[in-house]
């Protein structure tokens, strides 16, 4: 293993004794059903995380678990059980058995908030590690679950990201005096939960960041006959953090982008940012957890990229980006663990520290508080220009500044 990734080890020293030959992660995913498209992306991330971790590629050094060695601690294999869930939370409890029993010591999952939910509770049951992929609700917060952990930077960060990108135009002519929310009518109710939740947080971090909040009833529908209508609700001076929780709002959010055009910035938060590329003319900023045109810029990402690119002939996607993250944050925490039981796995991711450069993401790196979430993931928030989506916040990722601010 690597002397940087060596150094980053909080648990106690390796035994002695003999490593097993092989060891499984569990992969939860759909690879059938509406979201066939979304587990295929993240099958072929975990793929080269494994890949990644069972190869010695001493021409391509990376901060990641690559060294002389191949494998993990003792040379032990790494290997991945996949299961298709179909986006179905009552099929979760059966895959997931069948994971564990057939010898997965932890699992990741890429699926919806609804599937998390189900496999939240079940993994804790089993006493299995959850590193989880692609969640961001604030909801899984309030769970008391050790075993779940969150990779991505929570939806109220975003919103905190969102507004400190507001907060650097303070004393200009483009300053930002009041905060109107955009929302629409998600479709289920952990959705629902969610898209409150945001409510919640952009209200309370708009008020202590010094703004004016748009009272409850003035929020900017996203559904129904009025969808993406300002509606006289916003006036000059105002910015508008749109939660979309699905492909329709992401558009509905659009369209609002380039109706308040020179009247108000329109800001996309919720799990349906990248939705946005979907979109004819996106012009409405995106706060996310994930840039392809940074990862462009980071090395690490660089590589990682170019390794997939050739493996699978496409290129890096947002949700693969996320798999592999997630796949490698389970695999460390497992090379660093005192042995391959399902607690002692557990008690390694929850002592985990990654710094920045062991990632392919916009962060600070990688450590879970009490509660699973990751405590170094940051928000990033990007403007669609004529080369794509770029970075505008935070300025230290960012090489060019917002435009129409």
């Amino acid at each position: 293993m690597s002397a940087l990734l060596m150094s980053a080890c909080t648990g106690d020293a390796k035994p002695a004794a003999s490593a097993p030959a092989s060891i499984a992660i569990g992969l939860l995913v759909p690879t059938g059903g509406p979201n066939a498209q979304l587990g295929q992306q993240a099958t072929l991330g975990a793929r080269l995380a494994i890949e990644v971790v069972n190869r010695d590629i001493p021409t391509k050094p990376l901060p990641l678990p690559l060294g002389p060695n191949i494998g993990l601690h003792g040379n032990t294999k790494l290997s991945l059980l996949t299961s298709n869930t179909d986006s179905a939370p009552e099929k979760i409890e059966k895959e997931t058995g069948k994971l564990v029993d057939d010898g997965a010591v932890g699992l990741v999952l890429a699926d919806t908030i609804e599937v998390s939910q189900v496999t939240s509770r079940v993994a804790e049951q089993l006493g299995v590690s959850l590193v989880d992929a692609l969640s961001t609700s604030d909801a899984f917060g309030t769970n008391s679950r050790t075993g779940h952990f969150r990779i991505q930077p929570t939806d109220r960060r975003e919103v905190g990201a969102a507004l400190d990108l507001l907060y650097r135009y303070r004393g200009t002519p483009n300053q930002v005096k009041r905060i109107v929310t955009a929302a629409g009518t998600p479709a289920t109710p952990a959705l629902t939960e969610e898209a409150n939740l945001l409510k919640g947080s952009i209200e309370d971090l708009s008020l202590s960041a010094g703004y004016e909040v748009a009272a409850k009833d003035k929020v900017v529908p996203l559904s129904g006959g009025e969808a993406g209508q300002p509606n006289g609700l916003v006036v000059k001076g105002d910015a508008v953090l749109a939660i979309v929780t699905s492909a329709a709002e992401a558009s509905a959010a659009n369209d609002l982008a380039v109706k308040l055009k020179g009247t108000a910035q329109v800001i996309a938060i919720g799990p349906a940012v990248p939705a946005l590329d979907g979109v004819k003319n996106p012009t409405a900023l995106r706060a996310s957890g994930w840039s392809n045109e940074f990862a462009t810029r980071n090395p690490t990402a660089q590589v990682i990229g170019a390794m997939f690119e050739q493996a699978y002939h496409t290129k890096l996607t947002e949700v693969a980006a996320n798999a592999f993250m997630a796949t490698m944050t389970l695999a460390v925490a497992m090379d660093q663990a005192t042995d391959y039981s399902k607690q002692a796995v557990r008690s390694s991711v929850q002592q985990l520290t990654l710094p920045a450069t062991q990632t392919i993401m916009p962060w600070n790196g990688v450590r879970f508080d009490g509660n699973g979430v990751n405590q170094l993931a940051a928000g990033v928030v990007e403007q669609r220009t004529s080369n794509g989506y770029m970075v505008v916040h935070p300025a230290e990722l960012a090489i060019t500044q917002a435009q129409n601010l």
